[in-house]
């Protein structure tokens, strides 16, 4: 029986890459809707016809919690859902009593095999409830205020309101402070859900403290730079720049 599935991720790449992991492990599998945002992401689930919902949980305007709000009042039935997430403990038992499967972001193929696998003996009929229970408890303990990294044998402590950018260079991310830029082991995949709303992401490479922004320079084919107030210049990507000009109030 040929699987139908679906994804509400705001990252083309993302979504890409979890289609081609797809197809290697189940060939039969039909991607049969992809949505980039809530809007789209709700027409998704009004059409149905989905066996199951690959689903990000940070993504405009109101991310999955404000998705499945909507769906709950529209009295929509869901397909068993996977979420896409960089949230790690919090998710594991917030999503395991919603009787949801999640993925860590970057998706693993081992995790995603046992997805796949999984499916099939899930209840078609979720309750809204408790997801929506579920996806409140990961926001409240979404991301603590200080975090640590290596330097030479010591371990420092600093405070994301330190923190004016992070960006990836030779494969490697810094995290740019007025101390200096260190390097985290992680990635903007990973960070981006978990520091929203007060970073942005403006690139693939780059992702910014909101208030740190001082300018946006559009550049005449899309995309385009932002200046920070450390003077630092972080690129635009054309598919980010109408949402960050939303999120700074320009026109």
């Amino acid at each position: 029986m040929t699987r139908r599935y679906a994804i509400i991720e705001d990252e083309p790449p993302a979504r890409a890459r979890l289609k081609r992991l797809v197809a290697e492990l189940d060939p039969s599998a039909q991607c049969v809707a992809e949505a980039g945002d809530g809007l789209a992401g709700l027409a998704l689930l009004e059409r149905g016809g989905v066996d199951l919902l690959f689903l990000d949980i940070e993504f405009p305007p109101e991310g999955a919690f404000g998705l499945l709000q909507r769906a709950r009042q529209a009295g929509l039935t869901l397909p068993p859902i996977a979420f896409v997430t960089a949230f790690d403990q919090h998710a594991l038992e917030a999503f395991r009593w919603a009787a949801c499967d999640y993925l860590l972001k970057p998706v693993a193929r081992e995790r995603l095999l046992e997805t796949l696998a999984r499916v099939p003996t899930q209840d078609a009929a979720l309750d809204l409830g408790l997801l929506t229970q579920a996806l409140e408890a990961t926001r409240q303990k979404a991301m603590p205020e200080r975090f640590t990294v290596l330097v030479k044998g010591r371990i420092l402590v600093l405070s994301w309101a330190q923190v004016s950018h992070l960006r990836t260079e030779n494969r490697l991310l810094f995290v740019h402070t007025p101390e200096g830029r260190f390097v985290l082991d992680r990635t903007l995949d990973e960070l981006e859900g978990l520091l929203a709303p007060r970073f942005f992401r403006t690139h693939r490479s780059a992702m910014a403290a909101v208030d740190q922004i001082r300018e946006l320079l559009p550049d005449p084919g899309g995309t385009g730079e932002v200046r920070l107030q450390d003077g630092s210049r972080l690129p635009v990507s054309r598919d980010r720049m109408s949402e960050l000009r939303s999120r700074l109030g320009a026109l």
